[in-house]
């Protein structure tokens, strides 16, 4: 007996001709009774019929729609006020999940896999802050509103990753779709530079965004992400990710693909004006050269970071450009207003963090009320905001899961995996991590969309490493 995947297979196409016709008529006919909005919601209906279905059968078509929506959902959020973006990310994860677990009754979904020390690890953390709920410095309402993004995600993303995308060929297909969504992001950001913000942007600068994106060094780009900082990390990553899966990739203009890619990124990351993103290339480069144990890498590679250190910190080469002027900046940048204004608000955090070693209360340092205190102490650091609302026992198991990923792929990357394209994947990836959690020390970025979602997804695949090798050794004999 054929099954619905069966038919969607062999029909699908017939069904797309026919949905396309049917949906252009009813546009045409609902334009002129109930108006714009109402119209194109009506009319998109049978395509959001058609890809239920699709969902239905093939559940990492779900996971897939989650990592698009997550990449844009802020910026939408920009031009649709009131959207609530967190929780559209919330429902289309738990509808993944239901998928999931649907499907797993007929073992098209094989849940065995999300059995290892990553699940393990984030597990026990989501336990951890879930048990925070009876903090009593808190309240069981911003607990709530801050548990996802710091725990849930975390447990939810890498989880559905192993699960769901577990072949090397999602691993290839999250690849592209990151290096075209960074494209994205780039291109729109030079709209902002070349062309000028639309209205929406401008709303969101006269609301209170230029005090931070229009200052003295410049204009700081931001495309269609929360700000410029979340822009400029992002970008960070894309550049060293890519830059170094470039030389693992089997076909030039793939190759190539790669390398523009990450040249763009790079420039993405200089327009964003973000300092601290920084950070990302000088740590993630030297992680890399460390795991490549090669020399004739090693030492160009060292050679070269210190040429861009050198560059930055002790010339004033192409100080005239506000892009570099403001990325030479963060080589000084112990003396910084920022800089010392931060260290002061951590020196007062230390003062009451000292009584409070499990935190005070998930979800309070974003709602601080005059009395309580955070008050008038921003984190400004996802590393500050773990540490203060969950305590110092908080951040260790929070880093721990980071630290368990970079020995775990570091050693399987010396020692177990022999695919060398997988190697040097996996190597681009743990690099990007590096840089990422670094640079999270300075910017507030892991529990925003979408930096945070795209590094607990990396650390999966890097878990996955093994079996991933396993999977190309099988098809190559």
């Amino acid at each position: 007996m054929r099954t619905l995947s069966d038919i969607l297979d062999s029909w699908g196409w017939l069904y797309l001709t026919i949905l396309i016709g049917l949906s252009l008529a009813l546009l045409s006919f609902l334009l002129l009774k109930v108006g714009t909005v109402p119209a194109i919601a009506l009319a998109i209906s049978p395509f959001l019929l058609y890809l239920l279905l699709r969902i239905l059968e093939r559940p990492f078509l779900a996971f897939f729609m989650v990592i698009i929506v997550n990449y844009f959902i802020m910026g939408v959020t920009r031009y649709i006020p009131g959207l609530p973006g967190g929780i559209v990310m919330d429902a289309l994860l738990l509808l993944t999940l239901f998928f999931a677990l649907l499907r797993s009754r007929d073992g098209t979904v094989d849940w065995s896999n999300g059995r290892n020390s990553l699940t393990l690890l984030t597990g026990i953390w989501l336990v951890y802050c879930i048990l925070l709920i009876f903090n009593p410095e808190t309240t069981a309402e911003n607990w709530f509103a801050g548990v996802r993004g710091l725990a849930v995600y975390f447990f939810l993303f890498p989880l559905l990753t192993v699960v769901l995308f577990n072949r090397y060929k999602y691993l290839k297909l999250f690849l592209i779709t990151g290096s075209m969504l960074t494209l994205l992001a780039v291109g729109k950001a030079l709209m902002q530079k070349f062309i000028g913000f639309d209205a929406a942007e401008w709303r969101w600068l006269h609301e209170g965004g230029s005090s931070t994106h229009i200052i003295y060094t410049g204009i700081r780009y931001f495309s269609f992400f929360t700000d410029a900082a979340s822009f400029g990390c992002s970008m960070g990553f894309s550049m060293v990710v890519f830059s170094i899966t470039a030389f693992f990739v089997r076909s030039k203009p793939l190759r190539l693909y790669f390398i523009l890619v990450a040249l763009l990124a790079g420039y993405g990351m200089m327009i964003s004006g973000t300092r601290a993103a920084m950070v990302i290339p000088f740590v993630g480069y030297t992680f890399f050269i460390m795991l490549i144990k090669q020399w004739k890498v090693i030492i160009p590679g060292i050679v070269v970071i210190l040429c861009i250190f050198v560059f930055f910190k002790y010339t004033y080469i192409g100080h005239g450009n506000n892009e570099i002027r403001r990325m030479r900046s963060a080589f000084q940048a112990t003396e910084d207003a920022s800089y010392k204004v931060r260290q002061f608000n951590q020196a007062e955090m230390r003062i009451f963090m000292k009584e409070h070693p499990f935190g005070i209360g998930i979800g309070k340092a974003k709602r601080a009320e005059p009395g309580d205190y955070m008050f008038g102490l921003p984190t400004d650091t996802s590393l500050v905001a773990v540490w203060v609302e969950t305590g110092v026992v908080g951040l260790i198991l929070f880093l721990l899961i980071f630290v368990v990923t970079f020995v775990k792929g570091a050693y399987d990357v010396w020692f177990k995996i022999e695919n060398k394209r997988l190697r040097g994947v996996l190597s681009a990836l743990l690099a990007g991590l590096a840089g990422m959690l670094a640079c999270s020390y300075g910017n507030e970025m892991l529990q925003q969309f979408p930096n945070g979602p795209i590094v607990y997804i990396c650390t999966a695949f890097i878990f996955m490493g093994r079996t991933l090798d396993k999977e190309l050794s099988n098809e190559s004999t």
